[in-house]
């Protein structure tokens, strides 16, 4: 059995566990890819109101 590090849910082998694995690892490239495009688009906004 091995198990995920990240939900701790329990695989027959090595292989379903690295299958499963990126999954998280797809979901957190997701959220560092969002929290880039917020900070982007929040200085985009602040510098529009400097303008101003």
């Amino acid at each position: 059995m091995h198990q995920c590090y990240y939900c701790e849910q329990l695989f027959d082998s090595k292989e379903e566990l690295y299958d499963h694995v990126e999954v998280h690892s797809d979901i957190e490239r997701n959220k560092e890819i969002m929290e880039q495009k917020k900070k982007k688009e929040s200085k985009t906004s602040d510098e529009q109101t400097k303008k101003k």
